[in-house]
């Protein structure tokens, strides 16, 4: 058995209907196996006998096997980070599920340093360097294997006539983050399931409405989609169900992105690079070279990759980006701070999009209770007389009450008389008053209607919104 091997790896902690990955630590492979030279340490001197420098390679496989066990773990779990922190007598791993932190293990801080190498040769980096930030990129691969009785009998079938079934397999971008501090270096792992990117907009979590809007949007041919909201509201996912909207062997789709979170072999990717001179704004200044019909820019941070966005919309682009800002319109402020003239983006934007992510309350140990009088307030909720829900904690949830998550959305669309009160300067809440009266429902107003709906509960919408 492995030095690694721990019973939280081995033993399976889920009922089999819940599990839907296999489990073994092995059943996870990197799409392209590294050769054996890139992670077999240097070769022992004379001095040590071939018996310690075979226990040594063999340490450093169990750390590798350790690594990809933890992540294999982490996916199974549906984490959306995993998390490597150094005590001064042990270090921990934790995983971000549905946007918040569980410990999975603490271990003791004499293994931390092969892990630690583990890691960097899995997501290509500089083992030697301890100092400074390092980011890194893994990619996983696993098969899913879900046969029934008849389906083995046919497999069995097959293989007589030299015939091969393949199973289904899940891709996994592993964005990998080292960073020094003061008992080590901390290493972060964001897991991206490739799948998500190929999420419909149909099932971010819209409702009819909003989804009529975004439908309506996107048959325009030219303009800028914006979508808003803190880091880890989903931002990105909604990028890419509105890419793969977009999507058609007639247009030519770039990215430019920093760095690029999933790889798609139907988009155009360009990951930006400043450490070589390859800026947003650089690559804003020459895209346009590579007749774009739809340009996605990851975000918009600057002034200058601001400008080029506005001026790729203005010649005929769709272009669609992220932005940081609180609401929809708040996202103006932010550009007329950017230095855009309100005239300008008055021509030229289609829509933004503001949104947050909450949990949602588990189906499995779904209950009626009663919130607080100060969370009912919050919402204006406090004469509603329709029942409120919360997952009490079981065995499918891991007690936390809550199963997965969803999108609250505010979509304000911009329309003529938009457009008017923009070049006429009218005050952006004048705007934002207009907008709610004529079907733009806030990010509040979609909060209250998921918790009546009883998807998630006032607490966790308190907690986003």
């Amino acid at each position: 058995m492995g030095r690694y091997t721990t019973n939280q790896l081995s033993n399976p902690t889920y009922p089999p209907e819940q599990r839907r990955f296999v489990r073994k630590a092995t059943d996870f492979r990197l799409r392209k196996e590294p050769e054996q030279e890139e992670y077999v340490e240097t070769p022992a001197p004379p001095a040590v006998s071939e018996k310690e420098a075979g226990i040594a390679q063999e340490i450093h496989q169990d750390a590798l096997l350790f690594a990809r066990g933890v992540l294999g773990e982490a996916i199974i779990r549906g984490a959306s980070d995993v998390h490597f922190e150094p005590k001064d007598y042990s270090y921990l791993i934790r995983f971000r599920i549905d946007g918040v932190l569980h410990q999975y293990m603490e271990r003791d801080i004499d293994e931390y340093e092969e892990i630690l190498n583990a890691l960097k040769v899995l997501g290509d980096m500089d083992i030697a360097e301890h100092a400074t930030p390092q980011d890194g990129h893994i990619e996983l691969v696993q098969e899913e294997v879900k046969k029934t009785a008849s389906e083995e009998h046919e497999e069995m079938h097959s293989s007589q006539h030299g015939m091969e079934r393949g199973n289904k397999q899940h891709y996994f971008d592993i964005r990998v983050s080292v960073f020094p501090s003061v008992n080590g270096e901390v290493v972060v792992m964001r897991i991206l399931n490739r799948e998500n990117a190929l999420m419909t907009i149909d099932g971010l979590g819209m409702d009819a409405d909003s989804l009529e809007k975004l439908h309506e949007v996107l048959l325009t041919s030219y303009g800028m989609m914006l979508i808003t909201g803190p880091t880890g509201s989903g931002k990105t996912t909604t990028l890419y169900s509105i890419m793969s909207e977009l999507r058609s062997d007639e247009k030519n789709i770039i990215t430019l992105e920093d760095p690029i979170e999933f790889h798609l072999s139907w988009l155009r990717q360009c990951e930006i690079r400043e450490e070589r001179g390859f800026t947003y704004e650089a690559a804003m200044a020459s895209v346009l070279r590579q007749d774009p019909d739809v340009l996605m820019v990851g975000e918009i941070r600057d002034p200058q990759t601001a400008e080029h966005a506005v001026r790729s919309a203005l010649v005929g682009r769709i272009v669609g980006s992220t932005i940081h800002a609180n609401t929809a319109i708040s996202t103006i402020a932010r550009l007329i701070e950017l230095g855009i003239p309100r005239s300008i983006l008055a021509h030229t934007l289609n829509c933004i999009i503001a949104q947050r992510l909450v949990r949602r309350v588990c189906e499995f140990c779904k209950q009626t209770y009663t919130p607080s009088q100060t969370h009912l307030k919050y919402f204006g909720l406090e004469k509603i007389e329709e029942p409120f829900y919360m997952g009490k904690g079981c065995e499918k949830c891991k007690q936390t009450g809550f199963k997965g998550r969803t999108g609250i959305f505010s979509i304000m669309v911009f329309d003529d008389a938009i457009r008017n009160m923009m070049f006429e300067e009218r005050p952006l809440n004048e705007i934002q008053n207009y907008a709610i009266e004529n079907g733009m429902k806030t990010l509040k107003a979609d909060a209250v209607a998921k918790i009546l709906s009883g998807e998630t509960t006032i607490e966790e919408a308190v907690r986003v919104v």
